[in-house]
């Protein structure tokens, strides 16, 4: 093989899939990840289910950055009815009162942004939210009522055909 094509055929494999990772139809970027707005309600412990089912997790925010955009974009899917809706992230104190984790990792936040008077529901609130009524920072519910969730993921490699 001409040392030139050899050449170029490796940086194609090693240098461009990098550059050609995107998110699928219906999740939106962010960073490195990409996220999906459910269009339905369900518990978290479902919510959590089908975010599995997606190959992702319920969305864990480790940044102001990315909390804003994620406010951003649900403002924007909730023009006229921002605050009424909540929806589910990762978060949950199940395991250890006012311990909070990513229940995917298993490891406490490092970023949290609640929203005024949150957390709030003691012993009941053991699931971790974004409240629309809050400007969609961080609330605590419980885990049984139906909200709509948000499933992230990394990007996705496009192959080569």
């Amino acid at each position: 093989m001409d040392s030139r094509l050899s050449l170029l055929l490796t940086l194609i494999v090693c240098c461009i899939p990098e550059g050609l990772a995107s998110c699928r139809n219906g999740w939106v970027s962010f960073e490195n990840n990409c996220y999906l707005f459910s269009h339905g309600k369900s518990t978290w412990g479902e919510a959590f289910a089908t975010c599995l089912a997606l190959h992702s997790n319920l969305a864990v925010i480790t940044s102001a950055d990315e909390q804003n955009f994620l406010i951003s974009e649900l403002k924007h899917i909730h023009r006229h009815d921002a605050s009424h809706v909540l929806y589910w992230i990762d978060g949950t104190d199940l395991e250890v009162e006012n311990v909070w984790k990513w229940a995917q990792t298993g490891e406490e936040l490092t970023y949290i942004n609640w929203a005024d008077g949150e957390p709030n529901n003691a012993l009941s609130g053991n699931c971790m939210n974004l409240y629309g009524a809050g400007g969609f920072k961080m609330a605590d519910d419980d885990c049984d009522i139906h909200l709509y969730y948000i499933c992230q993921s990394e990007y996705v490699s496009i192959g080569w055909y």
